[in-house]
């Protein structure tokens, strides 16, 4: 009786195993499982009423924006995105805010793709109460799905080091991230549907970011996504350019801007050069350990010099265009920099004026290249605000960008 039990109970034991492998290969199978979404997780709600006061608080920055308050008519819940994407051939799982109206509807996606940050707390599934962060979740109000990547390094890809102003990851990270928010619409529960309908904007690094995935999107996945409008603004779209400008100021405000991306290129392989070819001492050997997640750009400028004559090497200020030394970095800017092409998505360039970080010129610089290109005036367009600097201008950039997208939308 006890080897009959002993029998049974291994029988039982086979027939669960057979049946639990099963279950699992035909959940391999296509179109039995997401090919991009993992998972989500609620963050918060926003109720119609507090994003008309939220959409409506800058009647001095933007008068014309008093209309949200007739157009923000749902209630917004936004949640946490775990999705799969793939970065140096590896796969890994990266996250993002999606902000979805909770009236049933079929809803056009926008895209808002965030400035510099080094801080994983301030992520934006990290820090959906950000104020930028909270005015773009509002939009979803108006009806909007509107999603935010954290980048890879941050997020559910912490534990990587971000790749900053690395084009190829970058890309590939915004796009598996919508098309993971495609997938969940797919699920009954979800009533908010996404359209195929895209808009997108950047700011600061967003920016850049934006316009690469606005290339990247007309080349080659323009059946994928049906981009109504791009709106770029204050990017460093030509690194080269930005590179020419920080090694040529005596002061520069930012310079963990340089670092930052020294750093990431020579973490991701684009570059082999130790740090000290471009950062003198005490600084290059700071720089791997300030880049950790846990200190703030304030907190990094602090330890290095805006005296770019102290900050760096004077080969790399001096011998840059000519030295061999610097052929890896220099095949890097050009790589990740963004040349004009013949665009087919009405798109605005906007700039602060009075920006210190990111020159004016080089907006100026992309909208006549593009010009040259042959791209009509209602297809692009340049915006100087006019009174901001770098850090204040996200505002009125983002004001006047979603009166613009929501003229687009009718």
């Amino acid at each position: 009786m006890k080897n009959f039990k002993q029998h049974y109970l291994i029988l039982l034991i086979i027939a669960f195993s057979v049946l639990f492998l099963n279950s699992c290969k035909k959940n391999d199978e296509p179109g039995n499982k997401y090919n991009y979404f993992i998972s989500s997780e609620y963050k918060l709600a926003i109720t119609s009423e507090a994003a008309k006061v939220k959409l409506t608080a800058f009647p001095l920055i933007s008068p014309e924006s008093s209309i949200f308050g007739t157009k923000a008519n749902s209630d917004v819940e936004v949640n946490k995105i775990t999705y799969k994407t793939t970065f140096k051939n590896n796969n890994i799982q990266a996250s993002g805010l999606i902000c979805m109206p909770k009236t049933a509807g079929d809803y056009p996606i926008l895209c808002f793709q965030n400035g510099t940050n080094t801080e994983h707390r301030l992520a934006p599934t990290e820090n959906p109460q950000n104020e930028m962060f909270m005015m773009m979740e509002s939009v979803a109000s108006m009806g909007f799905i509107v999603v935010m990547p954290d980048y890879i390094g941050f997020g559910a890809s912490s534990q990587l080091a971000h790749p900053y102003l690395h084009a190829e990851s970058t890309t590939q990270s915004i796009l598996d991230l919508l098309r993971a928010v495609k997938e969940l619409g797919t699920d009954a529960k979800i009533i908010a549907k996404p359209t195929k309908n895209l808009f997108i904007f950047g700011y600061s690094q967003g920016g850049w970011a934006t316009m690469q995935l606005q290339k990247t999107i007309e080349k080659d996945y323009s059946s994928e996504f049906s981009l109504v409008a791009s709106s770029c603004a204050a990017g460093p779209y030509s690194l080269e350019y930005m590179s020419d400008f920080i090694t040529g100021k005596t002061d520069y405000p930012m310079p963990y801007f340089l670092a930052y991306l020294l750093n990431a290129y020579q973490k991701t392989g684009l570059i082999a050069n130790p740090l000290s070819d471009f950062i003198q001492e005490p600084y290059a050997s700071k720089i791997p350990g300030l880049f950790d997640g846990m200190h703030s750009g304030d907190a990094i400028n602090s330890q290095l010099t805006t005296k770019m004559a102290t900050l760096l090497t004077p080969e790399y200020r001096t011998g840059f265009a000519t030295s061999t030394k610097f052929s890896n970095f220099k095949s890097a800017l050009k790589a990740n920099s963004i040349e004009a092409w013949s665009i087919s998505t009405p798109t605005r360039l906007y700039h602060a004026a009075n920006d210190e970080y990111i020159p004016v010129s080089l907006s100026q610089k992309m909208y006549a290249d593009f010009k040259t290109k042959g791209v009509l005036d209602n297809k692009i367009e340049l915006k100087i605000i006019d009174g901001y600097d770098h850090p204040f201008g996200v505002i009125p950039v983002g004001l006047s960008t979603i009166l613009w997208f929501m003229e687009l939308k009718k």
